[in-house]
């Protein structure tokens, strides 16, 4: 005989069997998503940081963003006008840039798809001289066929058939 459990996983299945993955409120607190993702990053980054390597890159990277700032923050405040007129020209010289691209992107849209078309129209002339050139030279071996047929003093399938309808509807001359 089996002891009775409080929470018997087997009776509990039985009793509800699409909730299998629910978990059972154990008074512990829940972690959500963003959390346990932010606890994931941090756990990364303290095992890539066991390696001797990986600090110093981590180091060196770190005093290097950290000068970058603050030589950017000193020239800010040395002369944030200026700066601040230097940003202005350089997104206007950008806008332009872009601009210019955007135009001949667009014109290099337009000469494809004028040059598709241009494609378009002579595969439609290729296809209509290939037709054409089938025809002519299915003509051309019907021709050769019935030079040969005259060469050798055979009837055409043509006459034949003519020639066989006339002898089945004339009757027989003695």
């Amino acid at each position: 005989m089996e002891p009775k459990l409080e929470h018997d996983p087997k009776v509990e299945q039985t009793a509800n069997p699409n909730r299998q993955f629910d978990q059972l409120d154990g008074g512990s607190p829940k972690i959500n998503v963003v959390t346990g993702m932010l606890l994931g990053a941090l756990v990364g980054g303290l095992l890539a940081l066991l390696s001797s390597s990986n600090r110093e890159q981590t180091k060196q990277s770190l005093s290097n963003a950290k000068s970058s700032v603050g030589g950017i923050v000193n020239e800010v405040k040395q002369d944030p006008a200026g700066k601040a007129s230097q940003v202005i020209e350089q997104v206007k010289s950008a806008s332009s840039k872009i601009q210019e691209v955007s135009t001949d992107v667009q014109n290099v849209y337009e000469k494809v798809v004028g040059e598709v078309d241009t494609v378009k129209q002579d595969v439609n002339q290729i296809v209509e001289t290939a037709q054409e050139a089938k025809s002519d030279l299915q003509d051309i071996g019907e021709k050769v066929v019935e030079a040969k047929d005259t060469a050798l003093g055979q009837e055409t399938p043509s006459n034949d058939s003519s020639a066989n309808h006339e002898k089945t509807q004339s009757p027989p001359t003695t």
